[in-house]
């Protein structure tokens, strides 16, 4: 892949032009390709360098909102013929996802999540206390049984994204790393091209993909939705022989799965950090109901981030640097006293894995919209843009899925699966 391309590098036009290097970009590329359309993907940093390559690993059906589901049937299907046409080991693997039910309010939300499944026809069951502890032996201080997907997967973030990423490639798209996308041209109040740090490429369909930096970089088109960034920690431990169950597990308090290296990738559960940024403050209103649900596992904190960005300008010239030259890639610190609760946590829950070492800590920033449902939209003011963003911590997993129906929605076809719940004018 290109790093720093010299103007020389760029086309002077595609059909279309994909912002972002994510798993939903790739993806997006990926498809577009395979179908023939001339494109070209720009990212400011590395492909996958942010939450693409930090999340937990998770293919999941399991626990997500009903209009998600459809969406992620698809992308598990597609994760499949993937695998078998990659030429690059992923690590994937379909275990299944057990949702504990650590808390008599989990334990209920677990089993309404069955409705929900059944309407959909998965394989998803509750499984008692016995059946349990049958499943994972080592597992300890379970009292009330966990709901239980077994055709859920997972995979290695990282490789996963690279080897898509080279798939797209090798299919004849064309892929741009070090090359920030500074703005979008109009003409007639359509889209007609991109100015990129390094030049100008035409094209009729601009597709923003870019994760956290999505709200931000849509705001020199006019476009003002709610979208803020929430910065997740994550850790693995050192490869092991002790298996404890190939199971992705879930808590409210450790969330794990089985590596690749033999390894654990280890959080805790749904805790998460929100940095106090001017964006918080002019969409504090429309955040609150969501903060009022989750402020027992979201921590707000003022940093460094707030001052950085309130500089940021709300509209920029295409000929100078930008703020997403100035920081190519979001790399915050993982909170270790977060993490050392998970590493607690762990060797209670596994005794056998008490005390194992950690090798890398790491974190990673989260796109997340109010409803933290994803923007996969269409833009009415502006034709030849479109959205794939804000996919809340929810975006690994069905980034096959989601780069199928955005690159649909790219050449003008209606993709067969519904969007009507993540269209973009629910949030305006």
């Amino acid at each position: 892949m290109s790093d720093r391309p010299p103007a020389s590098v760029l086309p002077p036009a595609v059909d279309v032009v994909v912002i972002g290097g994510g798993i939903v970009g790739v993806s997006t590329a990926y498809y577009l390709a395979k179908s023939g359309v001339r494109v070209a993907l720009c990212e400011k940093g590395g492909i996958a360098c942010e939450q693409s390559s930090r999340n937990w690993g998770f293919i999941r059906k399991q626990g997500r909102h009903p209009s998600e589901i459809p969406l992620m049937i698809l992308a598990l299907e597609l994760w499949h013929e993937l695998v078998a046409d990659l030429e690059t080991d992923i690590g994937f693997r379909v275990g299944g996802t057990l949702y504990l039910s650590e808390t008599e309010q989990r334990y209920h939300a677990n089993l309404a999540w069955l409705e929900h499944a059944g309407t959909f026809g998965l394989d998803s069951t509750f499984l008692s206390v016995s059946e349990l502890k049958a499943l994972v032996p080592g597992m300890q201080n379970q009292v009330r049984g966990a709901l239980f997907t077994p055709s859920d997967a997972s995979a290695e973030p990282a490789f996963a994204t690279l080897a898509i990423a080279e798939k797209a490639r090798a299919g004849g798209a064309l892929l741009l790393s070090r090359c920030a996308v500074r703005g979008i041209d109009l003409e007639g109040g359509k889209v007609s091209g991109v100015v990129t740090e390094h030049g100008r490429i035409r094209c009729q369909t601009a597709v923003c993909a870019g994760g956290a930096w999505s709200g931000y970089f849509c705001r020199h088109l006019g476009l003002v939705f709610p979208h803020l960034k929430v910065i997740s920690s994550v850790m693995a431990t050192v490869p092991t022989d002790i298996l404890v169950g190939g199971q992705n597990i879930w808590s409210s308090g450790l969330g794990m799965r089985r590596r690749r290296d033999g390894g654990y990738t280890v959080a805790y559960g749904g805790s998460s950090r929100c940095e106090i940024t001017p964006d918080l403050f002019r969409f504090f209103r429309t955040y609150l109901p969501a903060y009022r649900h989750s402020k027992e596992v979201v921590t707000l904190k003022l940093g460094t981030r707030f001052f950085r960005e309130l500089v940021w300008p709300a509209k920029w010239s295409f000929d100078k640097p930008t703020p997403f030259e100035k920081e190519r890639v979001l790399d915050p610190d993982p909170d270790l006293a977060i993490l050392d609760k998970a590493h607690g946590l762990l060797g209670r829950t596994f005794p056998d894995l008490q005390g194992i070492d950690i090798a890398q800590r790491w974190a990673g920033m989260i796109d997340v919209t109010p409803d933290e449902l994803p923007v996969i939209s269409t833009v009415r003011q502006i034709p030849g843009l479109v959205i794939s963003t804000g996919y809340s911590g929810h975006g690994f997993g069905i980034g096959p899925g989601a780069g199928k129906v955005t690159a649909d929605l790219a050449v003008g076809k209606t993709p067969d699966t519904d969007l009507s719940a993540f269209a973009l004018e629910r949030l305006l």
